[in-house]
């Protein structure tokens, strides 16, 4: 079973999770943090106090995909743009 946030955060730079809109960076954090092995309701909470606004399973669920896949092609940029100097 892969770890997703050693995956992340050996992975990842800083930069790239501040280039995250704040919803993702939230959601980011809840996914792969501390909560991260915690029940989606506890992470919803924390994301309505994080942000002062509602969670939805589903909005909680759109936006990590989002922010995954932000992620995954800002360090596919980074290691394509390190090949090619190479």
């Amino acid at each position: 079973m892969i770890d997703l946030r050693q995956e992340l955060l050996g992975r990842v730079k800083r930069e790239f999770i501040e280039a995250l809109d704040p919803d993702e960076r939230a959601a980011v954090e809840a996914a792969t943090g501390d909560l991260g092995n915690k029940p989606d309701a506890v992470k919803l909470g924390w994301l309505k106090m994080r942000t002062k606004e509602s969670w939805t399973k589903q909005r909680y669920t759109v936006t990590v995909g989002r922010a995954f896949e932000k992620l995954r092609q800002m360090v596919e940029r980074l290691e394509t743009d390190g090949a090619e100097r190479q």
